[in-house]
């Protein structure tokens, strides 16, 4: 049901009959208990090289390419990881909104489902890594509390150029657990993690260095960075699916 109504406002934003003079157009926000209006406007290098003006079409359109992603690659089994394929099934359609109108919900939008998406794949790798329901109450439980301050960080305009670092520090102990998992597991990852990190360093060099040839680099990162991820998550949800069965297995053997 949540995932029902989720799709059906993102449909409603997709398709929203808003100009595009109108709709990137700068919101003002009024601080709370001060009488400051702080002007919410971002600009990704695609539009800065347009005179500060949308649509970012490349953005938009290759945001997509995220949707695609887990209905070409397939669904895992494992629920935390298939929350992680519908988050990303939804951030396509909400990056698209964020890069073609450059408005303040379509940030919220595209961002919070990153969140979620980082979110939900850490409860997986967790839930995979550890055994010790004592230690997994307290990870699951550090890992929604950065999640909630994260959501929070979000909503205030100020912090809205702080986004890739808070993001790139949630996604440091997914990496780390990552890591973790294959040294247990003796599985192959690194050129995964590779193919994302391309992704990730094309949209930095693209913001930093941004010229009509680096313009490209967020059009890299919208390829890459999910696409790598998303096989390790399907690699390790047939892990998953596996140490399951034993674990059940034990459980039966060992009441």
């Amino acid at each position: 049901m949540l995932y029902t109504q989720l799709f059906l406002l993102l449909c409603t934003l997709f398709f929203s009959h808003v100009s595009t003079k109108n709709s990137t157009q700068p919101l003002f926000i009024q601080c709370p208990n001060t009488t400051e209006i702080v002007e919410f406007k971002h600009n990704f290098c695609e539009s800065r090289l347009q005179h500060y003006e949308g649509p970012e079409l490349y953005n938009a359109y290759t945001s997509l390419f995220i949707t695609t992603v887990p209905l070409f690659i397939g669904f895992p089994e494992n629920e935390a990881f298939y929350n992680v394929a519908y988050a990303l099934f939804f951030n396509g359609f909400a990056s698209f909104y964020y890069h073609y109108y450059l408005s303040w919900i379509g940030k919220q939008a595209d961002e919070i489902s990153m969140i979620f998406a980082n979110y939900f794949g850490i409860v997986g790798l967790l839930n995979l890594r550890y055994n010790n329901k004592k230690n997994l109450k307290l990870y699951h439980f550090v890992n929604l509390l950065y999640m909630y301050q994260c959501l929070i960080f979000n909503t205030v305009i100020q912090f809205d150029k702080w986004f890739p670092l808070a993001f790139g520090l949630y996604i440091t102990p997914a990496i780390y657990l990552i890591r973790d998992i294959a040294i247990l597991h003796n599985v192959e990852y690194k050129k995964y993690l590779v193919i994302s990190t391309i992704g990730f360093l094309s949209w930095m060099i693209s913001e930093i260095f941004c010229n009509e040839y680096t313009v490209y680099g967020h059009v890299v990162w919208h390829f890459l960075f999910p696409l790598g991820f998303y096989l390790i998550l399907m690699k390790y949800d047939k892990i998953y699916t596996r140490v399951q069965k034993q674990r059940l297995s034990i459980s039966v053997l060992n009441p």
